[in-house]
């Protein structure tokens, strides 16, 4: 068992609310890897060991469900209280399948906008790019300009 790690504060502080997701699931990754069980995310779930099956199987097995409930709480106690009603009962994985689908559009389209307002903007009229180029050598240092 694990002493309570430092960087649990990390997910404490923030709340997942929807618009945060991005920051929320990195986060989440960073205390996930700390603690080692960012694998439960990360990989495939392992089949249940057939009957018979050596100790050590049955224990790898029995430690992946132990740190499915970890993240599973983790992820939960970090979400505001409608989005934890809609995930109680869900796998971390498909949790976060559920969360990619309802989020990332929404951080996509936000910088889809932001890159379309930015290619659609213009200089003011009668302002030059030559000005402005020569507006920031004048800032230079002597010491940049290699004199």
């Amino acid at each position: 068992m694990m002493g309570p790690s430092p960087l649990r504060g990390i997910m404490e502080s923030q709340k997942l609310t929807g618009p945060n997701f991005a920051d929320w699931l990195r986060n989440l990754r960073i205390i996930l890897k700390n603690e080692r069980r960012l694998y439960v995310l990360d990989e495939d779930e392992p089949e249940m060991p057939p009957a018979g099956a050596p100790d050590e199987e049955l224990m790898k097995f029995e430690r992946y469900k132990l740190d499915v409930d970890i993240v599973q709480c983790y992820m939960l106690g970090t979400m505001s209280n409608e989005l934890q009603r809609q995930h109680e009962d869900m796998h971390p994985r498909t949790m976060l399948a559920h969360l990619r689908e309802l989020y990332a559009k929404n951080s996509r389209t936000e910088r889809y906008e932001l890159a379309k307002n930015l290619f659609r903007a213009r200089m003011p009229e009668g302002s030059s790019y030559n000005m402005g180029k020569y507006e920031n050598t004048r800032r230079t240092p002597q010491y940049a300009k290699g004199g």
